[in-house]
């Protein structure tokens, strides 16, 4: 399970082009690394049925400072940012969004540009004379069948996964990125965003029936604590959790995007893994911008 925040693209920005570092057991090197040359990394989404977000910072050095204040400094307030789908365009601005992983981006929360099914959305930021650009389409949704909680098998346990049923059309190479979240229970705390679960392509399964379990993303944001949800090496939600999911299909570009994500962060966690390049959907910049098609159901975890 990974989720992409800005603060994690942010990472990916920072580690973007780099060679592979090589050091001696034997004697100690210094190595100056230069200084990157400034990119706009872009985090920008559009589901289908809701209004495009978009968050925007800027890359650093690699072995700059990554803290809450280097993030916060790395954001981009400023920028002109439109999204057109052909025949509407928006003019996004900066401001307050539940929808989106940190809590300010660019929005237009009255906006005329709304995710369809079968629609190609195309995105132009402009930022200290810098303009970036890309395209996304959202791709028809494949319907969730049914949703159900099922504990494992430890006496007295009450944590679990939620198991998704759902059946692939069958009629073209489909990608999907499934989404969850958590309905909190307090009633002051509505968070509305969803985290990242798991990446699927139907190239294994095209045509049929696929059912997997769907856990707790880490760092989800809903107010609790992140102690008592795992069983063994899964997040996992609770008996008496109300859980949102979303099965979404996105389009090649996205699939990779998302693909080299994940192998470019399981890599640097090895000394012995070539380097890998993040497959950014930007021009000009780093990120994405993905189109979501949406499919969603809510289960309530009981026995």
């Amino acid at each position: 399970m990974k989720k992409y925040t800005a603060y994690t693209l942010t990472i990916i920005g920072i580690i973007a082009g780099l060679g592979l570092l090589f050091t001696s057991c034997e004697k100690d090197i210094t190595v100056d690394l230069p200084d990157p040359d400034p990119k706009i990394v872009v985090e920008g989404y559009i589901f289908q049925g809701l209004r495009p977000y978009v968050v925007l910072s800027r890359n650093s050095a690699y072995f700059a400072p990554i803290d809450s204040a280097a993030l916060a400094n790395s954001i981009i307030y400023d920028a002109i940012v439109t999204v057109s789908d052909g025949i509407n365009t928006d003019t996004l601005t900066f401001q307050s969004a539940n929808e989106a992983p940190l809590k300010y981006a660019y929005i237009k929360k009255n906006g005329t540009v709304i995710g369809q099914a079968g629609k190609t959305y195309s995105l132009v930021i402009i930022s200290d004379g810098d303009t970036v650009t890309s395209t996304t389409t959202i791709i028809p949704a494949t319907p969730i069948d049914s949703l159900h909680w099922k504990v494992f098998n430890d006496p007295g346990d009450t944590l679990g996964l939620i198991w998704t049923y759902f059946h692939d059309p069958g009629i073209d190479d489909r990608n999907y990125r499934i989404l969850s979240r958590r309905v909190s229970q307090n009633p002051k705390r509505n968070n509305r965003t969803f985290r990242p679960n798991t990446l699927l392509t139907n190239k294994f399964f095209k045509g049929q029936a696929y059912y997997f379990g769907v856990g707790r993303p880490d760092g989800y944001g809903d107010g609790l604590s992140e102690d008592n949800f795992d069983h063994a090496d899964k997040k996992c939600y609770r008996l008496g959790d109300t859980v949102k999911v979303r099965l979404c299909t996105i389009d090649l570009a996205a699939y990779n995007f998302f693909r080299s994500v994940e192998q470019s962060l399981d890599d640097n966690n090895s000394p012995f893994a070539s380097p890998n390049n993040v497959l950014s959907n930007i021009k000009g910049g780093l990120g994405c911008w993905v189109g979501y098609g949406v499919s969603e159901k809510q289960v309530v975890c009981f026995e």
